[in-house]
């Protein structure tokens, strides 16, 4: 093989010479590159040392605010860091299923991305915060939601085994528990006194990379996310949370916990400068329940929240606001029912908290002390109101039945619209025709049974307004108000064809509709 190679040396340097092309003036000839210069010294003349330059461009005299900035950042990270803990959660997973299965830009898991199967109890991990030295951890519920196993690693790189002492998904949060004593834990801050603009600091594991600090500012408070938990409040920050930051901390320049990360808003599943935390207050209130009661015990109303508002509602209920929560629903024998509410009914004010939406008004109720007697101020038909309302607690079964109206139990056949030969006026709501709601209905058109009283809606013509707003066969109208006036109950199809006879053909009006579980208030308007 040695005899060889000089040889095959020999045939490589003909080749090279067959290829050879016509080389530029000044750049070398084998690729065309610039040549080496030629007038360096020679190296015999080179110093033997090389000697680093380690003069500052800026002397620390000359940006002492700067300086001080980085020592007390630095103090805080480093106060903060063996608070927080690596989480590893082990769980069976259907191949078939991914985490991210959704088109919402708002992430809230930490696994594997919608892009490629979850193979069978594939780890996946995220972060926690410990809140007593005797190894007390609260994190997301998402992140160990159905594990079979939880692993808590220390910054010290010490392996606990966790057990899941409770959780509470509608909050999302779980609380661990790790036999460890003296450990380090997070200080509670006031989430309520967080302002827009002041420095925080996210830390957690993104990435499955340990201790990771990023640094921002609180973008926006009070936050509500698409497809996120029942009761939220989201802290908005530009400190980068990526997959992993889950469960992790998010700190004040006092080192005092003010949220747990839990989501981002992402097209590609990574930072994009929006984050949010849930406020520690909130998670605050969740831990105290779920320690004490092994369980969150929330205030409750009885009402109905509308899925959706269409624009021009709010001026036709005579509504000047948009801070406070239009009511789409009262269930019979609630406290709402028993202090006076009604469908359409617009809150402002509970218990002396100002009430911003409907996501807001739900937070509020659910943290008010089960038995307390609470003023509840209102808007029905443009005029303010007050009341006073019983806060009664949360039904354990779920149920979200919510009209006053009894059901019509009478077996009788559905009750068309009927048809008095006269020729209707034109209007908005020429679209419709409507049925009495009567059992016969409710099965023909599966109507919620939650929903007791209204009109049901048995058809919707091509090319009307109606089929526009998205109507269809089987919505329940329930209430209408026209051109500002009174709301007034659809009880029955005679009252329905009433509306729409006297209605001219310029008016408009806002019909509170229920489709299966869900309730909007639609504005009808002619076209300008």
């Amino acid at each position: 093989m040695k005899r060889l190679l000089p040889l095959v040396l020999a045939m490589a340097l003909a080749l090279s010479g067959c290829n050879r092309t016509t080389s530029v003036p000044g750049t070398d000839p084998k690729n065309n590159l610039p040549a080496a210069r030629t007038d360096a010294p020679p190296a015999s003349t080179l110093s033997t040392a090389f000697t680093p330059e380690t003069r500052s461009l800026v002397s620390p005299d000359e940006v002492p605010l700067l300086e001080q900035i980085n020592r007390e950042n630095i103090k805080v990270v480093s106060a903060a860091l063996p608070g927080i803990v690596r989480i590893t959660a082990t769980r069976s997973v259907d191949p078939r299923m991914s985490f991210f299965g959704n088109n919402l830009p708002f992430q809230f898991h930490f696994g594997p991305g919608a892009s490629r199967p979850s193979p069978q109890n594939e780890p996946a991990f995220g972060s926690g915060v410990i809140i007593s030295r005797d190894g007390y951890i609260v994190t997301n519920y998402h992140v160990i939601e159905d594990a079979n196993t939880v692993e808590v690693q220390l910054q010290d790189k010490r392996i606990f085994s966790a057990r899941v002492i409770a959780s509470d998904a509608p909050v999302d949060v779980a609380v661990l528990k790790i036999e460890a004593a003296d450990l380090t834990a997070l200080p509670w801050g006031d989430s309520d006194k967080v302002q827009v603009g002041e420095q925080v600091f996210a830390i957690g594991n993104p990435f499955n990379l340990d201790d990771s600090v990023s640094r921002g500012i609180v973008s926006a408070k009070g936050r509500s996310l698409e497809g996120a938990s029942n009761y939220q409040d989201y802290i908005q920050t530009d400190a980068a949370i990526n997959p992993g930051n889950s469960g992790g901390a998010l700190i004040n320049i006092q080192g005092k916990l003010i949220g747990i990360n839990a989501a981002i808003a992402s097209t590609s599943r990574v930072n994009m400068g929006v984050g949010f935390a849930i406020p520690s207050n909130l998670v605050r209130y969740a831990l105290e329940g779920l320690l004490k009661e092994g369980k969150v015990v929330r205030g409750y109303l009885g009402v109905k929240l509308p899925e959706m508002i269409d624009e021009g509602v709010m001026a036709q209920l005579g509504l000047n606001t948009d801070q406070g929560a239009l009511l789409a629903g009262v269930l019979r024998n609630s406290p709402a029912d028993q202090a006076g509410l009604h469908p359409g009914d617009f809150i402002t004010e509970v218990d002396g908290h100002k009430i911003s939406g409907v996501d807001n008004l739900r937070l509020v109720v659910a943290q008010l002390p089960i038995g307390k007697d609470v003023k509840l101020a209102y808007i029905r038909d443009g005029t303010a109101q007050s009341t006073m309302v019983k806060i009664a607690e949360l039904p354990r079964d779920g149920r979200s039945g919510f009209n006053r109206g009894e059901e019509n139990d009478n077996g009788e056949q559905p009750s068309p619209a009927p048809d008095d030969g006269q020729t209707r006026v034109e209007n908005v709501l020429g679209g419709i025709q409507v049925a009495d709601l009567n059992d016969k209905v409710r099965q023909q058109y599966e109507v919620d049974k939650g929903v007791t009283a209204g009109v049901v809606v048995s058809t919707v013509r091509e090319g009307s307004l109606a089929e526009a707003k998205g109507m269809l066969p089987g919505d329940v109208i329930e209430s209408a108000c026209v051109n500002r006036g009174s709301t007034q109950e659809i009880s029955a199809a005679k009252d329905f064809i009433d509306l729409t006879k006297n209605m001219k053909a310029g008016q408009s009006v806002v019909l509170l509709v229920h489709h299966g579980k869900t309730s909007s208030f639609i504005y009808f308007a002619s076209p300008k």
